[in-house]
Order: C-alpha cells, then sequence, then structure tokens
C-alpha cells in the first residue's frame, strides 16, 4: 500500500521532470512503513518516537531534492511530496489504510491539479521563460545587454553546446502576448544573442 500510494506522487514528479521520481518516493515510503512496523514488533518500544525518527531523517533526503540558481529556488514541492511519501508510509505502516488514500488523493490534486490553478491565477508569479542561444562572446557581456532588455529576468540555467554556443534559460516579467514579437527583435538586436524563443 505504501509504495503504490508514493508511487502515485513519484510519477506526477517524473512527469514534472523532476529528478526524485516513482522509484525515490516508492523507496522513501516504503522505508518508512518499514520503520514503523519495526517499532510496532519491538517490546516496550514506542511506535510514535519510530515516527519521530522518520520524519526529522526525510528532511536531510528532502533538502537534497532543493536546488539554489541564483535568485531561483527549485525542488520545494518535491522536497515536500518526499515528506509526503513519508508521511504516507507511516500511516501505511499503522495500518491506517483509509487516511493514507484520501491524504494521497489530496495531495496528487494538490501537485497536480491546484498547478494548472496556480498558472491562471498568477501568471506574474510564475513569469515569462526566455531562452536565448548565445555566440562565444563574452557571457557577462551579452547579459548586462540582455537585462537592459528584460530588467528583471533572472537565469535559471546555461548550457553549452558542442559548437561553443550557449542556451540561456530566462524568467522574466511576463509580457502581453502583441508585445512578444517587439521584445523578440530587441532581444535579437543584442550583439551576441543569435537566436530567442519566448515561451508561457
Amino acid at each position: 500500500m505504501a509504495v503504490l500510494l508514493a508511487g502515485a506522487l513519484g510519477i506526477e514528479r517524473e512527469l514534472s521532470a523532476q529528478p526524485a521520481g516513482l522509484r525515490t518516493h516508492a523507496l522513501v515510503s516504503l522505508g518508512a512503513a518499514l520503520f514503523t512496523l519495526t517499532g510496532t514488533e519491538i517490546v516496550h518500544a514506542d511506535p510514535t518516537r519510530i515516527a519521530a525518527q522518520v520524519v526529522s531523517g526525510i528532511g536531510f533526503l528532502g533538502g537534497g531534492a532543493i536546488l539554489r540558481e541564483g535568485t531561483t529556488v527549485r525542488g520545494l514541492t518535491t522536497a515536500a511530496t518526499l515528506w509526503a511519501a513519508a508521511a504516507l508510509g507511516l500511516a501505511s505502516g499503522l495500518g491506517l489504510y483509509g487516511p493514507a488514500l484520501l491524504a494521497a488523493v489530496i495531495a496528487l490534486v494538490v501537485t497536480a491539479g491546484l498547478k494548472r490553478v496556480e498558472a491562471a491565477a498568477f501568471p506574474r508569479r510564475r513569469g515569462q521563460l526566455v531562452l536565448l542561444t548565445v555566440d562565444e562572446s563574452p557571457f557577462s557581456t551579452v547579459l548586462t545587454a540582455v537585462t537592459g532588455v528584460l530588467p528583471n529576468a533572472t537565469v535559471t540555467g546555461v548550457t553549452t553546446e558542442q559548437n561553443g554556443s550557449r542556451r540561456i534559460e530566462m524568467k522574466a516579467q511576463p509580457a502581453p502576448p502583441e508585445e512578444l514579437p517587439v521584445l523578440a527583435e530587441r532581444l535579437l538586436a543584442v550583439p551576441g544573442v543569435v537566436a530567442v524563443d519566448l515561451h508561457r
């Protein structure tokens, strides 16, 4: 039960291209359930103390899922789902299958369903995805010029291609759809920028 419920959360994370996916969530939940079962079988052992240790221990694993790139922080939702997977394992280990199933359904609704609601309700918070292909010009020079066009943009990733060019991923304040062609032209006018992709 623990593996099945947490596996559903893991599949959602896999579909979101997160590093901690199906196997990680399933193993976390399985381990939590096994610790709980072990605690209930030991004479004079308090199962709640085992649960407390699992909860504190999962914090280290969740912390490893959180990455900071410049001013951007990634992996918070994945860390939260790992914590939820441990809780599902604890509940399953104690035989609380009904609450565990209900919690798994709610967690799936929150992670998968509310993502679309959040995108519709808070478009500016999510930002405009900007992908730039840059030649071998000095990175700092290009970035300074680009931030002149996109003042509040933050770099979320840089990939170097085999030909020496770089692909820069940025998040910027969303622009109205009718302004996107003009924005693309301004970015292409920056020395060193050879291609621009704008996505919602």
